[in-house]
């Protein structure tokens, strides 16, 4: 039993190794369609192809129970709005220090078109870091900065043509002291910005400061 044999030795190492890799990929082609619940999860195996163990066995086994006893589970959006009232909407958080392995801290992003009575998912992403942040909002502002970059203004193009409305995009984040970051181009008590992220912190900048419009940040 694969339960029971969770962390008896080298015997029981690496029995699912063969097959993660193509069990995974098929899970993540579906998470990224339709489970957004399961990404995080599948993203955190795959990065253990060449590091596999037997907790991995077990994850992999639980994952696929879950999966198996939730095939019910549907993502669903609604449009019930004009094209006017429509616009896209930007949702980023991170963890610190998420990963036991690294110490490094995950990003998370979803994007979805949102009105009053509209809210149609387009894609959400699950990203491990390229680095280990010090703190929560370091690990916000990267998060932020990723999402900006790579969903938000890429669908405003695509939103500027389909829905000429002029509304703006929104950018949602809970974090306080990321906001005034991105609001102000700097943190005195985050000296350490100016190095590791003095680019995207200017970004960031110069996206949300009062010359551009087109993104608004707010809790």
């Amino acid at each position: 039993d694969l339960v029971r044999s969770r962390g008896l030795g080298d015997v029981y190492k690496r029995q699912m190794q063969p097959i993660a890799a193509s069990v995974l990929m098929k899970v993540l082609y579906m998470a990224r369609m339709a489970r957004y619940d399961v990404l995080r999860p599948t993203c955190r195996l795959a990065t253990m192809f060449t590091k596999w163990n037997s907790d991995c066995d077990y994850k992999l086994h639980r994952l696929m129970c879950y999966l198996y006893h939730t095939k019910e589970y549907r993502l669903i959006g609604y449009v019930g709005d004009k094209p006017s009232k429509i616009g896209p909407c930007l949702w980023t958080d991170a963890d610190l220090g998420g990963c036991a392995l690294t110490s490094r801290s995950s990003s998370g992003v979803h994007i979805a078109l949102r009105g009053p009575n509209t809210m149609f998912p387009l894609n959400s992403v699950f990203k491990r870091q390229s680095s280990t942040s010090t703190a929560t909002a370091e690990a916000e502002f990267i998060a932020a900065c990723f999402g900006n970059r790579n969903e938000l203004m890429p669908i405003l193009d695509l939103t500027d043509v389909l829905l000429p409305s002029g509304y703006e995009g929104l950018f949602l984040e809970d974090n306080q002291a990321m906001i005034r970051i991105a609001k102000t181009g700097f943190n005195p008590t985050m000296r350490h910005l100016a190095r590791h992220h003095r680019l995207g912190v200017r970004r960031m900048f110069d996206t949300f400061s009062e010359s551009v419009s087109y993104t608004h940040l707010t809790l």
